[in-house]
């Protein structure tokens, strides 16, 4: 269950997670500076939310296959990002201390990136059941 898992996440990130102008998440990206999502994977529901929360700027959210890889969405899931679709990913960021989230309607693994940094190894992974 989710809440499971934000609970985990405050007491592995709670340097982070207790900073005001930190919004609540169950993924941090950036945490510490670093180029990572926090914790790299989640198991959630179908019907469930994830919620991303960025601790820097620069970074940004991508499961969309056709932006970059590894990303990779179940055949039946519709893909989703941080930025619109008419957006360049590779300059379009979600501001430090605000927050994206996803509610999953398909079953399956979702392998995600920050398009600037996926080379870096920036990659987190949602796996739905």
């Amino acid at each position: 269950m989710l809440v499971a898992v934000a609970g985990g996440l405050a007491g592995c990130t709670s340097g982070i997670v207790d900073d005001p102008s930190f919004p609540e998440a169950d993924v941090i990206a950036g945490a510490d500076g670093e180029l990572a999502f926090e914790p790299d994977e989640v198991t959630v529901s179908v019907g469930e939310t994830v919620r991303w929360g960025f601790a820097e700027g620069g970074h940004n959210l991508s499961c969309r296959p056709d932006d970059a890889d590894p990303v990779a969405v179940p055949d039946d899931a519709e893909p989703f990002a941080s930025y619109g679709p008419e957006q360049d990913p590779g300059v379009t960021f979600v501001s430090r201390g605000e927050t994206y989230e996803h509610t999953f309607a398909t079953a399956g693994e979702y392998t995600y990136v920050c398009i600037p940094h996926a080379d870096a190894g920036m990659v987190g992974t949602v796996y739905v059941e």
